[in-house]
């Protein structure tokens, strides 16, 4: 059975047997120095990781734009467009899915406290770490380098590009590259240096009541064993068939996959040319890990006893983040830069005008590292520490997250979803992260009620406990995405295009929450995307930012009561606690995300013929 897609409404799939079996193995030590206003730490660590992957199957997908596409099913010969079908992309693998992953991954670190004078303390530190990429035992890794690929490949094919695993088994074909190690990768970014440095100030001479202490950091992390398995779906052990657009004109709903299916006999490369529709998986050959620069300053004040106030500043700086782009978008063509010959853009040459012609425009697939992003959040809290049976942790984050790739970090990070828009523009992929919330406030409390005096009522009144924890914050980050069924460089995955006849703060309906279930955003601040294509057919990406709006907020309260009953039976401190606990105790409904909007040139679904 087929997973079948509705952007926007809903996804059916079938359920196939995985089994992930995770093993680590691990050894570590600090040994201390302390020796007057100095402390010296000395440490290490050695684990091996390993990561085995057994799937039944992985199955095939369908996307249907909408759900009058889905009661035409037609081709595009049979359904008036002349160029899309009502099933607007087909995908399917054919593979051998079992991997045994392992890596090694050390560690060798030392930190230097150093007390300056009773008032000022610097920290200084050093890491080395060692990040060793996954290799398969089975000698199944594979790679793919963009730049080794040859545009003009002859009519029998050429396999310039693709990396094999160095204990790959047989003799590799013309054009594949051995790599030198069982990563098919350059094995590059594994050895990592870390410095950082901290400091604690006490500002005033006389009293403790008012500090500053701030920071500043390097970390490395290591990717998840999700990255490695991106090569599952690629040369030579599995054979990928991507076909969206254009390119699945003559699929119908009863026959939705290009006949006939593939018999490969792994493993197997499949050569690319100019009269090939590939599809290529992989990770990147350069792939290494995250690396991120942390920076924070805050200040506590002790505003009287048992209360203290911190306000800060936290930065971040990510780069080498992980994302999925395709490597084989079309480029722009004119008669001043022609491109394998074309000199103008539009739909029906955009195989011509891709970097390595014989692989689909969307479907040179790599997971690779070259994300980036920014964090700024202004944080303040306040504490109140026990006494009178009370205390609490009031805290607030103003902050905001600006990503290369941020419209939808879950999927992109994992290669289930290509970044959106332009695949080589990370400025105008540029914005909110979609995790990003601009406002956050979070209470917790808990209050151990006075007992009265008297047996009586200290047995009904008394060991009674209360706690709190309320959570308010502002929507996630939104992007609104649409399917860009002609756009003229390949690209169907983007965002929507704005009419430029609303603000922004018109794109979301007015009112309460709960009166925008019906829709959420304005339609009529949207339009299909401009013409740009010499065929008056092809158009440019959409033009909305990434997280343009605000999803919707949340608010929740959480209760507990307790009463605790002393029995002093078996035991002389035996008790009894009875104990109720209400989540989201005033019923106040939180909302998923809206779905994207779904606005689209005119294609198959819109043909009157129902």
């Amino acid at each position: 059975m087929s997973q079948f897609v509705w952007p926007g409404s809903v996804s059916v799939a079938p359920a196939f047997p995985r089994t992930y079996t995770q093993d680590t193995y691990s050894f570590s030590d600090i040994v201390s120095f302390p020796k007057g206003a100095h402390a010296l730490k000395i440490g290490g660590s050695l684990a091996r990781l390993e990561e085995n992957f057994d799937f039944a199957g992985l199955g095939s997908a369908v996307q249907l734009l909408s759900w009058p596409d889905f009661l035409l099913r037609l081709d595009a010969l049979h359904n008036d467009t002349g160029m899309y079908s009502n099933v607007f992309a087909s995908r399917d693998a054919f593979d051998l899915l079992n991997r045994e992953l392992t890596g090694w991954e050390s560690a060798l670190f030392v930190q230097h406290s150093y007390r300056i004078r009773p008032s000022l303390t610097l920290n200084l530190g050093l890491r080395y770490k060692r990040l060793g990429q996954f290799g398969d035992e089975l000698g199944r890794n594979s790679s793919f380098d963009v730049s080794k690929a040859i545009a003009h490949s002859p009519p029998s094919g050429s396999l310039d590009g693709y990396i094999a695993a160095s204990n790959f088994p047989g003799d590799l074909p013309p054009g594949v590259l051995r790599a030198k190690n069982t990563f098919g990768t350059y094995g590059e970014g594994q050895d990592t240096i870390a410095p950082r440095i901290g400091f604690a100030w006490q500002v005033l001479p006389r009293t403790s009541q008012l500090a500053l202490r701030g920071g500043y950091g390097i970390y490395y992390y290591r990717p998840t064993g999700q990255t490695s398995a991106q090569s599952i779906l690629g040369a030579p052990f599995s054979v990928s068939r991507v076909s969206t657009g254009l390119a699945n004109a003559v699929a119908t709903f009863e026959a939705s996959f290009v006949q006939p299916f593939p018999t490969p006999s792994f493993p197997e490369f499949e050569p690319y040319s100019i009269t090939t529709k590939s599809t290529v998986n992989a990770l990147a050959p350069r792939f290494c890990p995250a690396m991120v620069h942390q920076f924070w300053l805050n200040t506590p004040v002790e505003v009287k006893q048992t209360w203290l106030l911190e306000i800060g500043y936290v930065g971040a700086r990510g780069t080498h983040l992980q994302r999925l782009r395709s490597l084989n978008q079309a480029l722009d063509a004119s008669p001043d830069n022609p491109i394998n010959g074309v000199t103008s853009n539009t739909v029906a040459y955009i195989g011509s005008r891709v970097p390595i012609p014989g692989i689909l425009s969307d479907s040179l697939r790599e997971i690779e590292s070259e994300g980036n992003s920014r964090y700024n959040g202004l944080e303040a809290s306040l504490t109140k520490r026990l006494g009178h049976g009370l205390q609490f942790l009031a805290s607030y984050t103003f902050s905001k997250t600006l990503d290369t790739d941020g419209a939808n970090i879950n999927g992109t990070a994992a290669g289930n979803s290509l970044t959106l828009g332009d695949q080589n523009s990370p400025t105008q992929r540029w914005g909110r992260a979609s995790f990003d919330r601009t406002h956050r406030f979070v209470l917790n409390e808990t209050w151990s009620l006075p007992s009265p005096s008297g047996r009586l009522k200290r047995a009904i009144l008394g060991g009674w406990d209360f706690a709190a924890v309320v959570t308010i914050q502002s929507g996630s980050a939104l992007t609104l995405s649409a399917t860009n069924a002609n756009n003229v460089f390949g690209i169907s995955t983007d965002r929507a295009q704005l009419s430029r006849t609303c603000s922004k703060h018109q794109l979301v309906k007015g009112g309460s929450v709960k009166s925008k279930l019906g829709g959420y955003f304005n339609t009529a601040c949207f339009a299909s995307p401009s013409i740009i294509g010499a065929d008056g057919i092809g158009t440019t990406f959409g033009n909305s930012a990434t997280g343009l709006v605000d999803g919707p907020g949340q608010a929740k309260l959480n209760l507990a009561f307790s009463k605790t009953v002393v029995l002093r039976w078996p035991v002389d401190r035996s008790n009894l606690e009875f104990r109720a606990e209400f989540f989201n105790a005033l019923n106040h409904t939180s909302l998923r995300i809206p779905t994207q909007v779904s606005h689209r040139q005119p294609s198959a679904s819109s043909v009157a013929r129902l």
